[in-house]
């Protein structure tokens, strides 16, 4: 009897753990049916919440687009002062923002030879100029007379220089002749040294300085022709009443003094009456009143301009600090539009100009010395 209740007692406790194990089963599986289903709404509410995230960021992308759009809009619709309809006009642009823009790098070397780098007695030239590749004015241009095989410039000078006298020839105008282009820092201390001997018994240091200078030659570092751009013009040394007149008594030096901003070639330096009656004096701005047929490239956009307004580089320069945004046209169409840039630091530059210029040319004006200051963009269309 005893031996049937131990057996039944038994058999009891196999049930019992036999439902017990089946329920640790069925908690075992509920319990990873659950995780699993909490695993799977984590994972949705993460994906989600990187959807909205993702709807966000693109209707904010939207928003800010469409904000830009709006404002570019909104400065196109801006109209521009309306120009003269007949002849050249200057129209002052400095209260309205240059659109519709692209990127445009340049190099050091296109910024000290694109034109305007200023160079008179209160700014020298640059040191790296030198560096510069200066070419044979007439083995680059054939049609281009030298006084010798010696005169050299760089060559956005001699381009210009080429289509000048082409234009000269095409109204009949010959005999030009270039008698210096461009003269290194050597050559034009020793042209100094020179002229300053005259005067060495008798005055030292910035004294004597002043007085080789007023006598016309420059100190080193600070002549025009150092610049690479400057030519003096001449005549041939040849011929029948040409050999009897100097340069200024030509119609070859009227045509220039009248004509040569076409091309973008200046008078360096106006004084009064001279090379002819037209010229005004400039002379208190330049820092040269000697008389000399002293040309200069600075470029087709920035010549109109002096040529319009009457300036001289010095002026000009001045004139673009102070209207740092301008627009030249031709009856009434846009020819040149010109931008001042302030704090150029040195090296390559990359500035903003408009889509559709044609031409870009940027260049330094010097205004700090040893080639920096603004950046003048010439935009032309």
């Amino acid at each position: 009897m005893a031996r049937k209740r131990s057996s039944d007692a038994y058999g009891k406790l196999v049930r019992i753990l036999i439902v017990l194990f089946v329920l640790a089963l069925i908690c075992g599986a509920g319990y990873m049916l659950l995780d699993q289903s909490i695993k799977a709404q984590e994972a949705e509410s993460i994906a989600q919440a990187q959807r909205e995230n993702a709807a966000l960021e693109e209707s904010y992308r939207q928003a800010k687009a469409e904000e830009a759009t709006q404002a570019a809009q909104q400065i196109e619709e801006i109209e521009w002062p309306t120009p003269k309809a007949e002849g050249w006009d200057v129209v002052d642009l400095s209260n309205y923002p240059l659109t519709n823009t692209r990127t445009y790098s340049a190099t050091r070397q296109e910024l000290i030879t694109s034109g305007m780098l200023l160079v008179n007695r209160w700014h020298a030239v640059p040191d790296d100029l030198a560096a510069c590749e200066f070419l044979g004015v007439h083995a680059t241009d054939k049609s281009i007379a030298t006084a010798n095989s010696g005169v050299v410039m760089l060559s956005p000078a001699i381009d210009a220089l080429g289509q000048m006298l082409a234009g000269a020839k095409a109204d009949g105008l010959e005999h030009y002749n270039v008698l210096e282009g461009y003269r290194t820092r050597e050559s034009q201390q020793k042209m100094f040294d020179k002229e300053a001997a005259r005067y060495s018994d008798s005055l030292t240091g910035d004294a004597l300085t002043a007085k080789v200078v007023s006598a016309g030659v420059s100190a080193p570092g600070t002549s025009e022709y150092e610049s690479g751009l400057a030519f003096n013009m001449s005549r041939y040394l040849k011929g029948d009443d040409i050999m009897n007149k100097k340069f200024h008594e030509l119609p070859q030096s009227d045509w220039m003094v009248e004509h040569s901003w076409e091309y973008g070639i200046i008078l360096r330096f106006p004084v009064q009456g001279y090379p002819n009656s037209t010229v005004t004096d400039k002379s208190y701005k330049t820092g040269q009143s000697i008389k000399l047929d002293i040309y200069r490239y600075v470029g087709k956009a920035n010549a109109a301009v002096m040529h319009i307004m009457n300036f001289c580089m010095e002026e000009y320069i001045e004139y673009l600090i102070a209207h740092p945004h301008i627009a030249v046209y031709l009856d009434g169409q846009l020819k040149y539009e010109i931008i001042r840039t302030e704090d150029y630091a040195g090296g390559d530059a990359t500035v903003n100009v408009t889509r559709t210029a044609q031409n870009v040319a940027v260049s330094v004006d010097n205004m700090n010395g040893s080639g920096l200051g603004g950046l003048i963009i010439a935009m032309s269309y």
